[in-house]
């Protein structure tokens, strides 16, 4: 198990405010998380999604949600506020604490620990709530598979899958990493990365590749990747420009070095090209200079003799 997916929905016995949300995390880690407060005047107004969705469908739904509640003069402050509260009180328990303690007990198995501990967090806004909650283990390729099978994004997209150039390309996608990984809108051409085959699902091996080739497509926010898988296999996909993925970082750093000591190994020997083809070479251009001050005597005797006889023959045609 590498993540924890929690989602949650609430009621408080108190206030009978209705909270909903999910926190996401690895073990030792702060928890990502986006939580909403609504009251019952407001639950006819929004439809809250099911918590049996797939993490990843449960997650966009909710964010979505929240974006409509900023533009909502009702709810945008009192969510803005509640946001606040659910961090700071994240925080009180320790960022890395509450994160170790609900990945285990995630891992374990265990909802009631999970349930009491979303309770505690709550109990200072909401009092004693009821709480309805799915969590769910993943791994790297898991996650990254349900990521990659959803392809929700701007219109056309998905059509560079299909470009000339690729057709025998297999279609792959990054290993994702949604809290410590490397952007890849920063990865250069050359970088390696992990990627899953997506032409499968009963495969999901991590695969070390490198990045051929990275294009902005244009108007949106994917980004067109070529990978070279190894043997001459070309792979290909369509991501977000944001997305974190899973990187080795200690190959990242040798790859950059690498590449950056044969770019600096390029300009020097560029530069001293240029100086042997506009001198001749500077060993060459030191040895003709020994050569040259003997021709120059040889060219000085000889134009001395020249010019004697051009005199001599001036004065014999002047006796005449």
């Amino acid at each position: 198990m590498d993540f924890y997916a929690i989602k949650f929905m609430s009621t408080s016995d108190l206030t009978g405010e209705t909270f909903v949300g999910y926190i996401f995390g690895k073990k030792k880690q702060m928890p990502e998380f986006n939580v909403l407060v609504l009251n019952k005047k407001n639950l006819r107004q929004y439809e809250l999604p099911d918590l049996n969705l797939d993490y990843i469908q449960f997650k966009s739904k909710i964010d979505q949600l929240a974006y409509e509640i900023t533009k909502d003069k009702d709810l945008a402050s009192n969510n803005r506020q509640f946001k606040a509260y659910f961090y700071t009180t994240l925080k009180k328990y320790g960022l890395e604490i509450i994160g170790s303690k609900l990945f285990l007990s995630v891992e374990e198995g265990d909802p009631f620990v999970i349930k009491a501990i979303v309770q505690d967090i709550l109990y200072d806004w909401g009092g004693e709530t009821q709480v309805k909650l799915i969590a769910q283990k993943y791994f790297y390729e898991d996650l990254t598979w349900l990521q990659a099978a959803e392809k929700e994004g701007e219109e056309g997209v998905y059509e560079y899958l299909k470009r000339g150039d690729v057709q025998n390309a297999i279609e792959v996608f990054p290993v994702i990493d949604p809290i410590d990984g490397f952007p890849i809108i920063n990865l250069d051409v050359g970088d390696p990365l992990t990627v899953i085959r997506i032409d499968d699902e009963s495969k999901k091996e991590k695969i070390p590749v490198h990045l051929i080739s990275k294009e902005m497509i244009p108007g949106t926010n994917f980004l067109f990747l070529k990978i070279d898988l190894g043997e001459g296999i070309v792979g290909k996909t369509v991501v977000q420009k944001n997305l974190k993925v899973n990187v080795d970082t200690g190959k990242l750093e040798d790859a950059r070095k690498r590449k950056e000591e044969i770019a600096n190994g390029e300009t020097e020997a560029k530069i001293i090209g240029d100086i042997n083809d506009e001198f001749g070479g500077s060993k060459k251009f030191r040895g003709d200079s020994k050569l040259s001050s003997f021709d120059l005597i040889l060219i000085m005797s000889f134009s001395i003799v020249g010019i004697l006889l051009i005199v001599l023959i001036g004065i014999w045609l002047g006796a005449f």
